[in-house]
């Protein structure tokens, strides 16, 4: 319900059943607040991500701009962009019934700049996705290279490793099999160390999963933004797609498939990967669950 007063949903994203996915704090506060302030309650909230709904002025037919405005914040800084998060915060912002979809479509509009959602009814369930801008990829020099796979713990296994820009910023490890992907132990202070290094939210690593209903299980690390571990990450999952893509020569539809992520921290995540389209962007969805609304009180 959101209402004049500010409004506090806790939304499970990436999963259909309850307690499953990887929770995010949207809040719409009636008011722009400093961003100090914001900070400090996504702090509070001890969220990995919490979104900010920012005050909008009422649309006019003709207008072409975003349908709504959020700043995102993990409990250590600002992110210009965030895939869960901004899941989850749509999934709100259609159950509340605060945006129209056209066709669909709908826009985002974040410090990274806009950021293109879909929702499809797939039965009485919604299932979300943002669409990337066109992604950059950049293999890592040997350096790099081994330095990336030793702070994961990863010695033995073939593995392929690029810096990944998707709108959200990761380092992306490919390795042969699910099973290289579970034993992986990361030394999280290496991680952080790299990931500041390379300006990246963290490491995502990926491996073919066989049988079962999911193509990859992947794992992000990212305790740069304080999240040493990541239940299931949108925006890595969103480099991860890039990155097959690439190495798939951006043939149309080759990065089409299923996601798990969560087994190690507890949850059973499914991210749902398309493309890339003929402008090499990618749509990274999911379902989302409301756990709570009520109203929420500022200082």
């Amino acid at each position: 319900m959101i209402t004049s007063q500010p409004s506090l949903f806790l939304v499970d994203v990436f999963t259909q059943d309850t307690f499953r996915g990887n929770p995010v704090a949207v809040i719409v506060p009636g008011t722009r607040l400093p961003p100090e302030l914001m900070l400090r309650i996504a702090r509070w909230t001890g969220m990995p991500e919490t979104v900010f709904v920012l005050p909008q002025e009422p649309r006019s037919p003709t207008d072409n701009g975003p349908d709504y405005n959020v700043r995102i914040w993990s409990p250590l800084c600002e992110l210009p962009f965030a895939g869960h998060p901004s899941i989850g915060t749509a999934h709100v912002l259609l159950e509340e019934g605060a945006i129209e979809p056209t066709h669909g479509r709908f826009v985002q509009q974040c410090p990274a700049g806009r950021i293109d959602m879909r929702v499809t009814s797939i039965g009485a369930q919604r299932r979300i996705s943002f669409r990337t801008p066109v992604p950059t990829v950049e293999r890592l020099d040997d350096a790099g290279h081994a330095a990336v796979l030793d702070s994961l713990g990863c010695t033995g296994a073939p593995a392929q490793v690029a810096l990944v820009d998707a709108g959200a910023r990761w380092l992306v490890v490919e390795l042969a099999s699910a099973s290289d992907v579970n034993v992986l132990t990361p030394d999280m202070e290496r991680v952080q160390a790299l990931s500041a290094r390379y300006r990246v939210s963290g490491v995502t690593v990926l491996g073919y999963e066989q049988g079962g209903d999911a193509n990859f299980e992947v794992r992000s690390f990212a305790p740069a933004i304080g999240v040493p571990e990541d239940a299931v990450c949108g925006g890595g999952n969103a480099c991860a797609a890039a990155w097959v893509a690439y190495r798939n020569d951006w043939r149309a539809g080759c990065a089409d498939g299923i996601i798990s992520q969560g087994r190690h921290v507890g949850r059973a995540g499914r991210v749902f990967w398309e493309g890339p389209d003929q402008d090499r962007r990618i749509e990274i969805g999911g379902f989302a669950v409301t756990i709570s609304a009520g109203n929420f009180r500022f200082p």
